[in-house]
């Protein structure tokens, strides 16, 4: 059954490469079928910060699958529960992988599948194997979760523009698009607002119409302010910017920090007290 499903897979990513997009392996559910985006602009809740409840405020909790654990079935050395693993994800065991999906649809919200080692980058040789992995991920996760939205983090921010028609197979089978829009140290509300444009332009690219939810964090994230919170005057333009341009934010970071900070939450909680 495993060389059945490998030869399946490696004619498909040969028509794909050939085509610009072709189909990858069929999910049990199209997401033509998947529940349509909220009329209104939602705020998604993936934030694991000590004694704070976002939905209280109006957010809708999220799960993400983050690619440690993964890697932890199979017994793949992981830098932390969380985090990734050292080397390349090896592909787990199909029925550990479909129980972990299971154990991450409790909440409403989209399921991101946040897999940083398989990004479509480097040699053709390193996309197309990541692609393989990420396509069978993919439809291991639809079998299991036919209705839930499902993306991967930030893989549209990081898809090398010779593999867009990789990009493009792994799209018709996602639901939405979920790329980092993190702050930067350097950031001003028009280098910020420069980053949101590309990525839509980048997602207009590879799937017109595909839903685009910008990965949110009230910290910066790098170097000299890693960990700093954000202005609140720049995390509210950015949740505005958000708002007029998609449908969705998801919302992420987490610890106990979190408590001493109060100026990210009152913004967020005037957002979205006062939005459409």
């Amino acid at each position: 059954m495993r060389r059945l499903l490998a030869a399946f897979i490696g004619m498909l990513l040969l028509t794909a490469c050939q085509n610009g997009a072709s189909a990858a392996p069929s999910p049990t559910t199209s997401p033509s079928t998947q529940a349509v985006a909220p009329r209104h602009f939602t705020v998604y809740d993936t934030t694991f910060y000590d004694h704070l409840d976002l939905t209280q405020y109006g957010a809708v909790k999220a799960d993400i699958i983050y690619e440690g654990r993964v890697a932890a079935l199979s017994g793949q050395p992981v830098r932390s529960p969380n985090g990734r693993p050292t080397t390349e994800l090896v592909l787990p065991p199909k029925g550990a992988y479909q129980k972990l999906v299971r154990q991450h649809l409790a909440n409403p919200g989209p399921l991101v599948l946040d897999y940083e080692t398989l990004y479509l980058q480097g040699t053709p040789e390193v996309a197309k194997r990541h692609f393989r992995k990420l396509s069978t991920l993919l439809t291991w996760t639809r079998e299991v979760a036919p209705h839930k939205q499902i993306g991967f983090w930030d893989l549209l921010g990081n898809t090398g523009r010779p593999y867009y028609p990789l990009g493009r197979t792994l799209a018709a089978h996602e639901d939405v698009f979920l790329p980092s829009l993190y702050t930067s140290s350097t950031d001003s509300e028009a280098t910020w607002q420069h980053r949101l444009d590309k990525a839509r332009a980048q997602a207009k690219q590879i799937a017109p119409g595909k839903p685009v939810y910008p990965f949110l964090w009230p910290q910066f994230r790098d170097r000299p302010g890693a960990g700093r919170y954000v202005s609140p005057a720049l995390w509210s333009y950015e949740l505005q910017a958000c708002s007029k341009a998609t449908n969705a934010v998801v919302l992420w970071g987490g610890g106990q920090h979190g408590n001493r900070n109060t100026a990210w939450l009152d913004a967020l909680k005037h957002f979205l007290t006062h939005r459409s």
